[in-house]
């Protein structure tokens, strides 16, 4: 019932490497990832292409300062609003 082959010694020999070179790998890439976290940004090195590739590409906000029409008290852009369409626009 509890016989030991030489098939289970293989296979449990292969697990316990598995573990073992898992967890080393593990423990790599945390103290690398510790290592560059203490760096100062400008001193990081470079990402390569394949991690640029996977960043999400910010886009520039355009804003602009809004105030209510004296007419309507509809909001309007600051610069470059048009005529609404009643007689008494400002713009």
């Amino acid at each position: 019932m509890f016989g030991f082959s030489f098939t289970k010694i293989l296979v449990l020999v292969a697990v316990l490497a598995a573990v073992w070179y898992g967890f080393k790998l593990v423990g790599r890439l945390d103290k690398q990832r510790k290592e560059e976290s203490r760096l100062p940004r400008a001193a990081q090195p470079p990402k390569s292409a394949g991690a640029a590739a996977r960043e999400p590409v910010k886009a520039e906000a355009n804003s602009e300062d809004m105030e209510p029409c004296r007419v309507c008290g509809a909001y309007v852009a600051r610069h470059g609003a048009a005529n609404c369409g009643r007689a008494e626009c400002p713009y």
